[in-house]
């Protein structure tokens, strides 16, 4: 995946939101560019000219929500400040938030995961993997700090990071009915949705990273 950093301007990212949301519903072949113009109010033409082809559509929506989080973690992995345990923790509440911010992207990410198939599960892998990248050095510092036990796995770490926050958000019609949200506000709803799952996985994370198993 490309490293720099895109700008997109407002006309970019009205299709890039369209065919986010197209491409969840639909699958990424079930969505034609002709629906994603239509929806966006464009012609064929802007998209052809801004992205080229859809592979390269659904290349710059992954650009455009990952790279925000790869610099989060970079920054992470730098800071000299923040003792090894809070890094975790600032990494899943950094996580969580975008993710559940973006209910359409974790759904287009689910879809391609369970059908192995498209570009999308290769830009999916590259991002699983700079996320194992990261977190490998963090666990990597508090092991070499004292503060982290030695047999953690990184891989069933991120596994679970990645794996509950994307079930628990396309689970939202049955967490509604079951926590008595079936009315509530989008916005309070993933409020809630946030706080439940960042506490459940600072408290996973904190008794597998400090408690040898």
């Amino acid at each position: 995946m490309e490293e720099a950093i895109m700008d997109f301007n407002q006309k970019q990212l009205q299709i890039l939101d369209t065919a986010e949301r197209l491409f969840a519903m639909r699958g990424f072949d079930g969505a034609s560019v002709r629906d994603i113009a239509q929806e966006a109010d464009v012609n064929i033409a802007m998209i052809s000219y801004y992205f080229g082809s859809k592979d390269r559509l659904i290349e710059s929506i992954f650009l455009s929500r990952v790279m925000d989080v790869k610099r989060s973690l970079d920054e992470l992995v730098k800071n000299k400040e923040l003792a090894p345990l809070e890094k975790i923790y600032r990494l899943i509440d950094m996580f969580v938030a975008k993710i559940t911010d973006r209910p359409s992207f974790c759904r287009i990410m689910v879809r391609a995961q369970a059908t192995q198939e498209g570009v999308a599960t290769e830009l999916i892998m590259e991002v699983k993997k700079q996320m194992y990248d990261m977190i490998k050095k963090l666990f990597s510092e508090g092991q070499k700090k004292g503060v982290f036990n030695n047999h953690v796995d990184p891989l069933m770490m991120v596994n679970t990071l990645v794996g509950t926050t994307n079930h628990m958000i396309i689970s939202e019609k049955f967490l509604r009915k079951l926590w008595n949200m079936e009315a509530t506000q989008d916005e309070k709803f993933r409020l809630t949705l946030k706080e439940k799952i960042s506490a459940h996985l600072k408290n996973l994370f904190k008794v597998v990273l400090t408690n040898e198993c």
